[in-house]
């Protein structure tokens, strides 16, 4: 029996959100002990629990799918938990940005300065 259609891309959408992720925690891997990186996570592990999570939101034509992301320890971005699609206070994660960043994995991970990290600047910000 195929797959259906919303279940197909649903999880499309989820791998492409999954292998950037892994491109981001690359990029920070070999850069992570260059300005800003270092100094976003001990920034978010010395603040409450809540401020090293992000809600995210993937999205291409509408939302698709949401997640709370998590910052860890070990300076790695992580999804905690896959959350219902609400947009409100989520930051959103173009599809098609990510498909290009995941077809040229090494071009994002050697000048990580070329990934929007707008989300973690989102971080920074006050609760």
């Amino acid at each position: 029996m195929p797959i259906s259609d919303g279940l197909a891309n649903e999880t499309e959408y989820e791998n492409v959100f999954r292998q950037y992720l892994d491109v981001c925690n690359q990029a920070i891997e070999r850069n992570k002990d260059k300005f800003p990186y270092t100094e976003i996570w001990n920034a978010r592990l010395k603040g409450p629990e809540k401020s090293s999570l992000i809600h995210a939101v993937v999205f291409d034509d509408r939302p698709k799918l949401a997640y709370m992301l998590r910052l860890t320890p070990e300076m790695k971005i992580e999804i905690s938990e896959k959350k219902d699609l609400q947009t409100d206070e989520a930051w959103p994660f173009s599809y098609q940005y990510m498909k290009r960043v995941i077809n040229q994995p090494e071009k994002y991970i050697t000048n990580p300065a070329r990934l929007q990290w707008g989300w973690l600047q989102y971080l920074l910000e006050p609760n």
